[in-house]
């Protein structure tokens, strides 16, 4: 069970949506009022994204997972800027028709927040990412 999980139907084909996602280095294009810079550092499983948002802080993450156009996984490795550790997070896609479903769920503990202040700022953030694929398609 997570945190926090949202779940929508994009007019994407599954396939599209993976490779966007596996992609890793796009979020910028998806987040563009919240992060200053974004470097990406190697390819594939392993990958890290260097995040340095407008806000301060800097968020590295670690591509974890990319398994068969149905699941990405990723884990926060450093953060200096968000109120939790130990994150990870899972995006599961599944087949609607010519559209995908996408479920965006994560795991945390918090750290300077309650989970009630971070699970609504999560939901938000995901909803947004979600949303905003199309713009990489």
């Amino acid at each position: 069970m997570y945190k926090v999980s949202v779940e929508k139907t994009l007019d994407l084909p599954r396939k599209k949506v993976f490779d966007i996602l596996v992609q890793f280095g796009g979020l910028e294009k998806l987040l563009p009022d919240m992060i200053g810079s974004l470097e990406l550092v190697g390819s594939g499983i392993g990958a890290l994204r260097k995040v340095k948002l407008k806000a301060g802080g800097t968020v590295i993450e670690r591509l974890d997972a990319a398994f068969d156009e149905r699941l990405f996984a990723y884990t926060i490795t450093f953060n200096d800027a968000l109120p939790f550790e130990n994150y990870c997070a899972v995006v599961t896609l599944e087949d609607a028709g010519n559209k995908t479903r996408a479920c965006w769920s994560s795991n945390w503990d918090a750290k300077g927040a309650s989970d009630d202040e971070i699970k609504p700022m999560l939901s938000g953030l995901y909803g947004a990412l979600l949303d905003g694929l199309h713009k990489l398609a």
